[in-house]
């Protein structure tokens, strides 16, 4: 039974790991640039955009995380 708490313990931190990861804060990142489109008229989108990326400015220095973000950007509908 001590052993199921422990692995289930462990589980669950390497989950919540994975789900700070860069490259998943990339992506949700990505997303909130692609959601941009919804802001309106042409200046709010572009404002929006610009709001994303100033945000997450000193993140896009990082490699896994621009490349996160970019491709989830580029998937844009």
């Amino acid at each position: 039974m001590k052993k199921m708490f422990i692995l289930s313990v462990c589980f669950i931190g390497a989950m919540s790991l994975a789900s700070c990861s860069m490259e998943f804060k990339g992506r949700s990142a990505g997303n909130d640039y692609c959601d941009c489109k919804e802001a309106g008229d042409i200046l709010d989108i572009a404002k929006c955009k610009k709001d994303v990326l100033k945000e997450h400015k000193e993140n896009l220095k990082d490699k896994e995380f621009k490349n996160a973000f970019w491709e989830s950007a580029s998937n844009c509908e």
